[in-house]
């Protein structure tokens, strides 16, 4: 005697259950990958700017010290004093636009580097900021914003004092922390 098979038995695939609980863990997976592709894409961001002045503290380093070797008198740094920075490089940065009077930040593509001549300023156009924390900035977009200053002493005496090694430096304009 033969049995009859139900279609429900022989049926092959997935069960409507069966079906949502795959779609359900497709979707978290997904928005996990995107949420740590943004956080590590926000750091590699952070530290390409790190590195960027990094290398141009040492070549700013590497100015002073050839106007040394050149006898030049160390009075002469002070036209280094808000100067493009990047001047002072080998390569700018892939990502520079050059120097530009009078910018429209709001105009310019994000993670982008520039000069700002009226300011002088180099700036960096912040493209996924989302824990980056800005004190004192009225900027609309996020953007960090660095100058060359020369530090001089406090007292008197030594305000006349000429420059030394490590008095010229590259500060951020604005406070800014990085979470």
């Amino acid at each position: 005697m033969r049995t009859r098979i139900s279609p429900a038995r022989g049926q092959h695939g997935l069960t409507m259950l069966e079906f949502m609980v795959c779609c359900m863990t497709i979707i978290f997976l997904t928005i996990g990958y995107l949420r740590a592709t943004r956080y590590y894409q926000e750091e590699m961001e952070e530290i390409g700017v790190r590195l960027t002045i990094s290398r141009i503290q040492v070549g700013m380093a590497l100015e002073w010290a050839k106007r040394i070797d050149n006898d030049e008198n160390r009075q002469g740094v002070n036209e280094l004093v808000g100067a493009n920075p990047v001047r002072w490089l080998e390569e700018p940065p892939y990502n520079y636009l050059g120097e530009l009077r009078s910018p429209k930040i709001e105009r310019l593509e994000p993670g982008k580097w520039f000069f700002d001549l009226n300011r002088k300023e180099l700036v960096y156009i912040v493209d996924s900021g989302n824990n980056l924390m800005l004190k004192n900035s009225f900027d609309r977009i996020k953007a960090l914003r660095w100058s060359v200053r020369l530090i001089k002493p406090e007292s008197g005496e030594a305000k006349n004092a000429t420059p030394e090694f490590g008095d010229l430096t590259i500060v951020p304009v604005y406070e800014y922390r990085w979470l």
